[in-house]
């Protein structure tokens, strides 16, 4: 289902009526990614396509349970928040029936402006800055997942990465999925079986704008949703079995100018390994601001399990060409198709978040023309030169949390806020007794 920019209620009103709508599902993501929100019966919906909910719904913890931050203190009442649907985005829910479903912002009741913890209303700001300088950005998540059975254990304990036998056992599952999210206006370009155990990959096509991004966050509800159906859990947990390969957020981003080139396959830049300036300068930004934002790429304690190398999730500061051991791998393969891969982004992140830092940093990088660090060729985690990610959750914290870049690009709240959520969510995971902690001690000591 083509979407129509500029669209009304009335529009809405007739879409829901052919498709015998009754309910919409108006969504919106916390600081985590998580879709939260309301079902609306449609008559209701069409009274003004908005309602309002407790604010601190953004800074809460995965869980929803609610500590003081800066955003919501213990004093502050917990008020309320508009939460409004881009009616651009409202389209037939194609994993149920007699349901349409919306993407919505958060605003200040106070002010009428988005709230300082809107992820959406982050990149559509920054989409505002590229379409100032005549740019469109194109973007396209890669995310992988792993399936469970109903009891939540591994459907498979094997590796059969891209095999048509397994795929073909699975189809019943993940033709669904598919098939949900085509008729969601969802378009796919592939599916195969992962590297990991029980792990799977879904491929959509790239799409400009916010497009690409809200239907990451639609993706990762219909598959959830349709895996429950089937009788299997779906998650985007980042490694969910030991031993296992981590699930990734490959974010594949591409610039195109008002005459609808793409700006990073201009050919301005001879002998040089990347054909244009612009691609040049993106890249090195990227590279420049990966520590102030690998706790948005990488932002659960699990997400850090996933990074070891040789694993394909990268572990240094590199760029390359054709490479999958590096952070960014650009590809280059004709002019429409040029691109970047950032590599660093864990299955689990808000990709709202993770999209609106890389292309500010990949902005400020073309802004300043800022010096790019020599291709990593051949395998990466032998150079001892190159930096490496930050080893652990609480180290990517603090880098965000003392980043000037971060704070200009998310603003004092957000930083400080999520600091706290992030802190509170390392004592939490500190103070738990594992499993492996008993078995290793219990009977010893």
């Amino acid at each position: 289902m083509a979407i129509e920019p500029g669209r009304n209620l009335d529009e809405c009103a007739r879409i829901a009526e052919a498709g015998g709508v009754h309910s919409v599902v108006c969504l919106f993501t916390d600081t985590w990614g998580v879709p939260r929100g309301k079902y609306l019966p449609i008559r209701q919906f069409l009274r003004g396509g908005r309602f309002t909910t407790a604010a601190v719904a953004l800074s809460w913890d995965p869980r929803s349970d609610i500590k003081p931050t800066p955003w919501a203190q213990m004093d502050s009442e917990f008020k309320d928040m508009a939460v409004v649907a881009d009616l651009d985005t409202f389209r037939i829910a194609g994993w149920t029936e007699g349901t349409a479903v919306v993407i919505c912002d958060t605003v200040d009741l106070e002010t009428g402006l988005p709230t300082a913890l809107d992820s959406r209303s982050m990149l559509k700001r920054t989409l505002r800055e590229y379409a100032d300088l005549g740019l469109t950005v194109n973007q396209a998540p890669e995310l992988e997942f792993h399936l469970f059975d109903a009891h939540w254990r591994p459907i498979s304990d094997k590796t059969l990465c891209y095999s048509i036998d397994r795929a073909d056992e699975l189809e019943p599952v993940l033709g669904a999925i598919r098939e949900a999210l085509l008729r969601t206006g969802i378009e796919c370009e592939a599916g195969n079986v992962e590297y990991g155990q029980s792990q799977v990959e879904i491929n959509l096509r790239y799409s400009p704008g916010t497009t690409a991004i809200d239907e990451t966050i639609l993706f990762r509800l219909i598959t959830r949703a349709v895996a429950r159906r089937h009788g299997y859990n779906a998650t985007f947990m980042v490694k969910p079995i030991n031993g296992g390969a981590g699930s990734g957020m490959h974010i594949h981003q591409s610039l195109v100018d008002a005459d609808g080139r793409n700006v990073f396959a201009v050919a301005d830049s001879p002998g040089h390994p990347l054909p244009s300036k612009a691609m040049q300068g993106y890249v090195a930004g990227l590279l420049r601001r990966q520590l102030d934002l690998q706790v948005l790429a990488m932002p659960t304690v699990t997400a850090y399990r996933r990074a070891e190398d040789y694993s394909f999730s990268p572990t240094q500061v590199c760029w390359g060409m054709d490479n999958r051991l590096v952070g960014v791998r650009c590809l280059t393969p004709d002019a429409p198709g040029t691109r970047v891969e950032v590599r660093w982004g864990a299955a689990d992140a808000n990709p709202y978040l993770l999209s609106h830092g890389y292309l500010q940093a990949g902005l400020e990088g073309m802004r300043d023309n800022a010096p790019l660090q020599p291709v990593s060729t051949g395998d990466p985690h032998t150079d001892t030169t190159l930096a490496r990610v930050a080893p652990s959750l609480d180290k990517a914290v603090e880098a965000f949390h003392g980043s000037e870049f971060a704070r200009r690009v998310y603003g004092d709240m957000f930083v400080d806020t999520l600091t706290v959520i992030q802190r509170n969510e390392l004592a939490a995971f500190g103070a738990h007794i594992t499993d492996w902690e008993f078995a290793r001690y219990a009977d010893v000591f």
